[in-house]
């Protein structure tokens, strides 16, 4: 609600806040509570625009006062519309008045600034501000701005953002009953300007200027899709469809030197019956007249380079195969920021599950994934466990977990725990299909044991089945033609034989039934008990198994509790002897410069051509670039020493004397201490 008291913070609990009373700021410095004087601007009296007049520039003279006070500021002067003016620089004056203000009182001024493509433009933008000011500026707005980082790349630029815009809340929608809580979505915007004009391209019923084009887009999965029903002069915001929040993104379609900035904007849903349309967060981004850019959090100006030569990326180290358990889950990572890496780290990934009990007495309990955890253990004999994850659910590819230490994590689990049926099968296509399921006989349900085993045939004493009673038979102890392994733990598997055709301890199906080998293992108690239950299907074009056959069952194993994953993490590095080989690899681009090149910028000199670059790629880190004429004249000399990622250096085409450097071909010569020398020529054009 709006008693929050006389600072306007409801989390201060200060004078006026909860007393069922408006509190009034006026006088004291503080805002006091929302609408209510000096926080309720409509109540103010409109004076409007009392003074405007026109003129060409350079004719306002301010040597006399009472000049400047007689023409620009008496109410009720306006230049006459009706003069034609010539083409050229003019002034626009504009002023309000007259209202008292004594010595010592504070007045609130507001004021609008509205700009159109055309008149009709302008005049709505008008009514926009207009509306605004009669709500106290108190409407729908924007969720929180997110924080954008960008990490250049070899032919790329990977992109991630937080998540703190997903927990906007926006009081104004509480007040009208909408939903507060309406974050729908990211947009990412790009351009090669920091104006972002290769983006502002979609237009509104009359081909003014409306919204930004994003290049990527990622919404909730909600059932909120498609155009909003609103618009705005015709041009409607689209809402996603259905895509999924994701929380980083890769341009691979980017030009290496090219220098790129990118925005992350978070929108809201808005609410279409109240008419009100949906908000997006801005894109603050200007530029000064030196060229200095300033940007916003969820603005980045990045430039793709090749790495340095000898480059090593990180890498994730033994993070495919569990250290304990055995799973058939698998676990796989991307790299985000490779910057953030740290070195030879170690983490332990852990599961929890959960049985889901039977359905029914005649089906088999469940065992499930429930979540992961995932740590990291460098200090571990310091006593020091660091949690990074905690109780996570997201298992599937599709699910997008939360980036840490520079990489994202992502799991692809198994459902159930269930046979393969594309790694089993027999060893002779010609035998009937196998059928592997967890045993069940009335009320005797069987446990799915996660293990991989395999069934060899041979004769007749091969092994000797155990004792089981199933539904008052009494199946006995018999020598059979099969054995019995546990691949997982390089055992054998105890079993009892169940022979529906026939008593000869041959293992055979017919087309009434198959004989059943019902495997006997310890289950969670440590009591013996059934598993899983092997037979075949009949197939009159296929064979029963015989002596020399083997039967391979491998099972889908989810992530289980007593399966643990470590593995340790590499930061990038260069390897010298790797950037000795990969000197050949060095090059200028552009070659030949023809006149200029694709990424040189905006030219802030107030005269001549402007800034000119051309660019050295695949570097060592560390290295001297000297610059010749065909004579052998030193031209120039560029000191190199960079990030590690960062392979490139820029010339600005000018000597040592910083003098423009005439057309022709030149020779460069690349020192790098014990790494070794290239030399190379160059052709430039104008």
């Amino acid at each position: 609600n709006d008693d929050v008291g006389l600072d306007g913070n409801p989390l201060t609990y200060d004078t006026g806040q909860g007393d069922g009373v408006p509190t009034s700021g006026a006088g004291t410095g503080f805002p006091g509570e929302p609408n209510i004087d000096v926080t309720d601007v409509s109540e103010s009296d409109q004076l409007g625009l009392t003074n405007v007049q026109y003129q060409q520039s350079g004719n306002f003279h301010t040597e006399q006062d009472e000049g400047t006070w007689n023409r620009w500021m008496i109410p009720g002067k306006f230049w006459d519309t009706s003069i034609n003016t010539v083409n050229g620089d003019w002034d626009l004056f504009v002023s309000s008045g007259l209202f008292p203000l004594k010595a010592g009182q504070r007045a609130r001024i507001s004021m609008a600034v509205n700009l159109g493509q055309d008149k009709k433009d302008a005049l709505r933008n008008k009514e926009i501000s207009q509306k605004t000011y009669d709500l106290d500026y108190q409407f729908a707005k924007a969720p929180i701005l997110p924080v954008l980082k960008a990490i250049p790349g070899d032919g790329k630029v990977t992109l991630y953002w937080d998540d703190k815009a997903e927990k906007s809340f926006d009081k104004f929608m509480q007040d009208i009953g909408a939903e507060p809580y309406d974050f729908e979505g990211y947009r990412i915007y790009k351009a090669t300007d920091p104006a972002f004009e290769d983006a502002y391209s979609i237009t509104d019923a009359d081909g003014n200027l409306t919204f930004y084009k994003p290049v990527a887009q990622f919404d909730l999965k909600d059932g909120i899709t498609g155009l909003d029903s609103l618009g705005i002069n015709g041009a409607h915001f689209n809402l996603g469809n259905d895509s999924g929040l994701r929380h980083s993104w890769v341009d691979e379609d980017v030009i290496n030197g090219q220098t790129y900035y990118y925005a992350i904007t978070a929108y809201d849903r808005g609410a279409a019956w109240a008419e009100i349309p949906p908000s997006e967060t801005p894109i603050p981004i200007t530029v000064e007249v030196t060229g200095e850019v300033k940007m916003g959090t969820n603005v980045q100006r990045v430039i793709p380079e090749a790495p340095s030569a000898g480059y090593v990326a990180p890498t994730l180290v033994n993070i495919d195969q569990p250290a304990q358990g055995n799973t058939t889950g698998r676990i796989m990572y991307d790299i985000v920021d490779p910057q953030i890496i740290p070195d030879n780290h170690k983490y332990r990934i852990t599961f929890r599950d959960t049985l889901l009990p039977r359905q029914n007495q005649t089906e088999p309990d469940t065992l499930k994934t429930l979540d992961f955890s995932l740590f990291d253990v460098t200090f571990e004999s310091e006593g020091k466990i660091d949690t990074l994850i905690l109780n996570c659910p997201k298992l599937k590819a599709s699910e997008e977990i939360p980036m840490t230490d520079g990489f994202r994590l992502i799991l692809d689990n198994e459902d159930v725990i269930e046979l393969n049926q594309t790694l089993s099968g027999w060893n002779d296509d010609e035998i009937m299909p196998l059928s592997l399921r967890p045993f069940q006989a009335g009320f005797l349900v069987g446990f799915p044991n996660p293990k991989d085993y395999k069934i060899v045939f041979g004769d007749v004493g091969i092994d000797t089945s155990i004792y089981l009673k199933v539904r008052r038979i009494d199946l006995n102890p018999k020598a059979v033609n099969f054995t019995v392994y546990n691949l997982t733990d390089s055992e054998k598997v105890k079993f009892a034989f169940w022979e529906t055709d026939g008593d000869d301890g041959v293992f055979t199906a017919s087309y009434l039934e198959s004989d059943v080998i019902v495997f006997m293992e310890e289950n969670s108690e440590g009591e013996l008990s059934p598993s899983w239950r092997f037979k075949v299907v009949f197939d009159s074009l296929h064979r029963n198994p015989t002596k020399g056959d083997t039967a391979y069952l491998y099972l889908k194993k989810p992530f289980l509790s007593n399966v643990v994953f470590e593995f340790t993490t590499h930061a990038p590095f260069v390897d010298n002897e790797l950037a000795k080989t990969q000197l050949d690899r060095i090059k200028v681009v552009p070659n030949p410069y023809v006149a200029t090149a694709i990424w040189e910028g905006r030219n802030f000199f107030t005269t001549g051509r402007g800034p000119r670059s051309i660019h050295f790629n695949h570097l060592p880190r560390q290295c001297t670039i000297r610059i010749f004429t065909v004579s052998g004249e030193l031209v120039d000399t560029i000191e190199h020493d960079s990030p590690i990622d960062d392979g490139s250096a820029e010339w600005d085409v000018l000597t040592r004397d910083n003098l423009t450097v005439s057309y022709g071909v030149y020779i460069y010569h690349v020192d790098a201490p014990g790494i070794g020398e290239k030399l190379g020529k160059f052709a430039i054009i104008k």
